[in-house]
């Protein structure tokens, strides 16, 4: 029955939805733009970045190091919360909502103190095992980054939820410009340049953090551990179902760089590490603005029939978005990847053919992800992205072990994502009460024909 009912009102609604021009100019553009246009400004300076990075860090291991401490940090920040913070945008008690984040801001303390514990106990097996023995002294740095990383996500959360666009993109834009500057000022005074890298991103962190940090925070640290405890209890799915979906996607995502380093080279990993900036970067970018605004715009529209338009515009504007700069790396990759990096790093291109589809799939499907939290879905979130992290680990692992081809492990990683990511954006839908088949099937349609004409614009100039 409610089905039919957001049928009806939806066809109803849909006489009257506004036209792509008319979203581009609506407030959750605007928004969202405030975001993007930050995240876009970070985006470019990183690109900008990049080309010299790869110059004056010329050894690719030093870059497989670096992704190897990010895919650590990442793991870390995963449980560093219990995924508590999710929960600040969802309750509608202001009040409450600040407990939550209190919580969320003491089980980040608790984590930091346990990871900095195990990291003394454990690093003896531990370096070895992911190949960081050329930084050890660095590997400290890992609990820091993750504790400071936890209380950004915290804060980002907070201010979402305020609706504080403007502190969330210059936060980010402050942020980017940190973390390249130090990179490079480190490079070029000749330091240690694999710990220019990782000290760059650490420093970033922090410097995120004091930004977001309100200064009221310092006045109201007394904790109502009574409503906490209720909390815990009303929220009790975010770290049974939230925080292990959110730690098997992270690993999953992270795949190849834990995967390549130990069954091939760090440089290996240094290859894909530069890839993946040219890639799933750039549109993580933009699918984090537009995430983050439609998460706040579905919570409180999740029983309204506009949410289905503003779903179905969102979907046709990413993919419109993205279309032309995705087809022109599958197509010309190869050649536009080392001409930014350098001529060293022609692998870096061919890699970069192989897995911008993939994360063209993330890009368009991660903001809908928010629609498990939004309906209290979390048990579908938690195996989608088991079965996400156990198929892509499987194709490329047995694949690297069976041909001990980067290329091949790859091209298995890719394909196996792209199809449970579509499979988990069909979900999402129709939890959003929308169908979205139709449209995936005509946008590969787009795709592959758009694909195929570069492809002869390519080869028949040549």
């Amino acid at each position: 029955m409610e089905t039919k009912t957001d049928s009806r009102l939806f066809l109803r609604y849909s006489l009257h939805q506004v036209s792509i021009k008319q979203f581009l100019k609506s407030d959750f553009i605007k928004n969202a733009g405030l975001l993007f246009s930050s995240s876009g400004i970070a985006q470019l300076l990183a690109l900008i970045v990049v080309p010299f990075l790869t110059r004056i860090y010329r050894d690719q291991s030093d870059h497989g190091h670096m992704a190897s401490f990010l895919s650590l940090v990442a793991i870390g920040v995963a449980v560093s919360t219990l995924k508590y913070e999710q929960a600040i945008m969802i309750e509608e008690d202001r009040s409450r909502a600040k407990s939550l984040v209190k919580l969320s801001m003491w089980i980040n303390l608790a984590w930091f103190i346990l990871f900095g514990l195990l990291l003394l106990l454990c690093q003896r097996w531990l370096l070895p095992l992911l190949d960081l023995t050329v930084f050890e002294n660095w590997l400290y740095l890992i609990p820091i980054t993750i504790f400071l990383t936890g209380v950004v996500e915290i804060m980002t959360v907070w201010w979402n939820r305020e609706r504080k666009y403007k502190r969330l993109s210059g936060n980010r834009l402050a942020t980017a410009v940190t973390s390249s500057g130090y990179k490079l000022t480190h490079g070029l005074l000749s330091f240690t340049r694999t710990n220019g890298l990782i000290l760059g991103h650490t420093i970033g962190q922090l410097m995120s953090v004091v930004l977001y940090l309100p200064k009221s925070l310092f006045k109201q640290l007394t904790t109502n551990w009574t409503e906490v405890r209720e909390l815990i209890k009303t929220y009790q799915n975010f770290p049974k179902w939230a925080m292990p979906s959110t730690l098997i996607n992270v690993i999953g995502t992270n795949l190849p760089v834990l995967i390549i380093t130990p069954l091939l080279t760090a440089e290996m990993t240094g290859y894909f590490s530069n890839a993946l900036k040219l890639t799933y970067i750039p549109l993580g970018a933009v699918s984090y603005a537009i995430g983050q605004v439609f998460y706040e715009r579905l919570a409180r529209l999740k029983s309204e029939p506009e949410r289905l338009v503003l779903t179905n515009n969102i979907v046709r504007f990413l993919f419109l978005l993205a279309l032309l700069p995705v087809v022109v790396m599958v197509v010309w990759g190869d050649l536009i990847t080392p001409f930014i990096l350098g001529s060293d790093w022609a692998i870096s291109g061919q890699m970069t053919q192989i897995v911008v589809l993939f994360y063209f799939v993330m890009y368009l499907s991660s903001p809908f992800a928010a629609a498990f939290e939004v309906y209290d879905k979390l048990s579908y979130q938690f195996w989608f992205t088991a079965a996400f992290t156990l198929a892509t680990s499987l194709a490329l692992y047995l694949t690297l072990r069976l041909t001990g081809n980067v290329f091949h492990g790859l091209i298995a990683f890719s394909f196996t994502g792209i199809i449970v990511r579509l499979a988990m954006m069909v979900s999402c839908f129709r939890l959003i009460g929308s169908n979205v088949i139709g449209k995936l099937l005509t946008g590969l349609v787009i795709a592959a024909a758009s694909i195929a004409l570069a492809t002869f614009i390519r080869y028949s100039l040549s």
